[in-house]
């Protein structure tokens, strides 16, 4: 794939993200959560796997529920109800950045990349989940994940794996903040032979600090 497509597949409006569905009430005992979502023919999600591992059927959905491609997997932030052991109820969501990082390397950008505000960052299954935060004024920006640096898996089964994030401001102004929803994707390094993943997650913050998030992923 040529570089354009992969910035106009990637290009993303964090103010989208940040917008949730009008069905976003705080319903009880709803969780809010990071979840994987498959959207079957008829463009309703037909289930999620929840960030325990557990596929669970989707046989209730929110009056103002989105519909997605058909036939596709999804990266989701969202509400939803356990309504037994195997089904959900499912209230809102909104899309994640999500998408497996890219060498940096060849990654060829003219624009530095601009700060973020990174507020959380937790290990999901097979992802690490984040909130962040971007200063706008209007303007689109796109969040990539750059994969700088991975070890061949060692004796004891240890992959070490470092990415940073990418942002693309579009030189817009520093207006006000607008909050985001992000997931990276991990499975491409879990490979059968691998008992652990150590991670170093970079990014740069508004002060112009550099930041590294370390985590342990074990299978």
């Amino acid at each position: 794939m040529r570089k354009s497509q992969w910035i106009m597949a990637l290009t993303l409006v964090l103010s989208l993200l940040a917008s949730c569905s009008k069905d976003s009430y705080h319903y009880p005992s709803v969780k809010e959560e990071f979840f994987s979502g498959f959207a079957k023919s008829d463009s309703l999600l037909e289930y999620i796997i929840t960030d325990d591992g557990v596929r669970r059927i989707v046989t209730e959905r929110g009056d103002q529920l989105a519909r997605l491609k058909p036939d596709t997997l999804y990266r989701l932030m969202g509400y939803y109800e356990e309504l037994s052991t195997d089904n959900v109820k499912v209230y809102s969501f909104v899309n994640t950045i999500s998408h497996h990082p890219l060498p940096a390397v060849v990654y060829a950008d003219s624009v530095a990349s601009a700060p973020i505000i990174l507020h959380s960052a937790w290990l999901g299954n097979q992802y690490i989940n984040m909130v962040l935060s971007v200063k706008e004024g209007g303007k689109k920006h796109r969040i990539v994940f750059l994969e700088e640096d991975v070890t061949p898996v060692d004796a004891s089964g240890v992959v070490r794996a470092t990415f940073s994030i990418y942002h693309n401001d579009g030189g817009d102004a520093e207006v006000y903040q607008t909050r985001g929803y992000a997931s990276l994707p991990l499975e491409r390094y879990l490979k059968p032979s691998v008992s652990q993943l150590d991670i170093t997650l970079k990014y740069v913050d508004y002060e112009g600090i550099a930041h590294d998030y370390s985590f342990e992923y074990k299978p």
